[in-house]
């Protein structure tokens, strides 16, 4: 079969699917009915060109080298040996194509068969009518031949630090959905006042957005005769653009919506609580499109595709985060495991404040956390300051305001967690683990 991802950009699970009956997702919520929505699906990094990495090479970001943005000043590069989804289908005599927003880097680690020129203003990457453009072509171009194609949207993005309507105006005015900002719903992580509420009545604005572009790529599969032999993968490249989301280690930057059509119903209407991530990604879609398992490299994920047979299928008890930069100037490495209640976390610059994002250091609802000290489930240092390790029980804290890392009944939890994300690193050669040696923390990982 083909494999159509849609990939948002910046867009927490939010979506009436996903239990938020605020939010107006029509096209994302007919897609689940006959999907496998996936409720604990993350990225393996929240940041935008890192995630996509891991994406397209089913990696972590300490192994794909990627560590934070590739545009302009950040010039971050995916390590020039990884074989790539567009790589490997290219070995298979299989097709690929790219539309709409890029964020990898250099282009000749992804030698997608169509790859897009780059719109003159930044601004149409929010654009249905340029995503459509960039959809309608790939098809023609690809044909009747298998093909991946990945459509990567702007929207939710921020545009500077707010989600500004007139971006695309024109284009949306007869769909666009103005919320109110007393029935959003504002997470027990940020201060509820009336900016903060704006902040996300306008970020619901562009979630909607993002929705109709999901519609679009629908609609154009359907209209080429693709849509009967293409399975959808539907997600987010992170979190959303908050402070304490987006670039952090908190579980809002990593937790993500995933939603996975396949062509012949398997799946279809159930909801998986299996802990996956963006390194699954890759393999599930050369599965998919049944690349010779001769061509599938050692990779960090697995497939999904038993989970969509069977949401309850055994799995995996732990799935692992791995982030280093966000933008070059936004240093804040950290290793995380996280399991189906507890997760630990390894900072690895924990002298440095969080640095934020510029679109979130600009952003109203930062100005309220700082003008308020933050919500009593979680304040401005909370946000700002982490410890060299800690742990966290979700089930009860879910707001990751109590760190156990001291508790005397879960070292032997504590420890195996530990030790299972160190032999994750040493296996995949992270150059991070330099800080634990000279800490003290291992030897002999040279």
């Amino acid at each position: 079969m083909n494999v159509a991802l849609i990939i948002a950009d910046d867009w927490s699970p939010l979506a009436a699917c996903y239990e938020n009956p605020i939010v107006q997702t029509p096209h994302t919520d007919r897609l689940a009915a006959r999907s496998t929505v996936f409720t604990r699906a993350f990225c393996t990094t929240p940041s935008c060109a890192a995630s996509r990495a891991s994406i397209l090479t089913g990696m972590y970001s300490h192994r794909h080298r990627q560590y934070g943005h590739s545009h302009g000043p950040h010039h971050f590069r995916t390590r020039d040996d990884a074989r790539t989804l567009p790589a490997i289908l290219n070995e298979a005599g299989m097709q690929s194509a790219l539309v709409g927003k890029t964020h990898i880097a250099p282009e000749s680690a992804y030698p997608f068969t169509i790859w897009p020129d780059q719109p003159a203003q930044p601004r149409q990457l929010f654009s249905n009518d340029y995503l459509r453009a960039g959809t309608v072509d790939a098809l023609k171009m690809l044909g009747a031949k298998p093909f991946y194609l990945h459509v990567a949207s702007g929207n939710p993005h921020r545009v500077g630090g707010t989600f500004d309507p007139a971006v695309c105006a024109d284009e949306y005015k007869d769909i666009d959905v103005t919320y109110d900002p007393a029935e959003v719903i504002v997470p027990d992580y940020f201060p509820d006042t009336p900016a903060v509420r704006q902040d996300l009545a306008d970020y619901y604005k562009f979630v909607t957005r993002f929705d109709h572009n999901v519609g679009m790529v629908l609609e154009e599969l359907e209209r080429a005769g693709r849509i009967e032999d293409t399975m959808i993968i539907l997600l987010s490249d992170h979190g959303m653009p908050f402070p304490g989301a987006k670039a952090s280690p908190f579980e809002a930057g990593h937790h993500c919506p995933l939603i996975i059509a396949h062509p012949d119903g398997t799946g279809a209407g159930q909801t998986c609580d299996a802990l996956v991530n963006w390194c699954d990604i890759l393999p599930t879609a050369l599965e998919a499109m049944e690349v010779p398992e001769a061509l599938r490299p050692d990779l960090s994920g697995e497939s999904l595709m038993p989970l969509l047979r069977d949401a309850k299928s055994p799995w995996r008890d732990l799935t692992f985060y791995s982030h280093s930069f966000h933008e070059v100037t936004n240093y804040f490495p950290y290793r995380i495991a996280r399991g189906n209640r507890y997760k630990y976390v390894r900072c690895l610059a924990p002298q440095l404040p969080m640095p934020l994002g510029t679109d979130l250091f600009d952003s109203p609802t930062y100005k309220e956390i700082q003008r308020t000290g933050g919500s009593p489930q979680r304040t401005l240092d909370r946000m700002t300051y982490h410890c060299p390790e800690a742990f966290f029980d979700l089930e009860k804290d879910p707001n990751e305001t109590t760190n156990l890392i001291d508790d005397p009944e879960l070292q032997p939890l504590i420890k195996d967690y530990r030790d299972r994300l160190t032999a994750l690193r040493k296996a995949d050669g992270d150059v991070w683990l330099e800080v634990d040696h000279q800490e003290g923390r291992i030897a002999g990982h040279r």
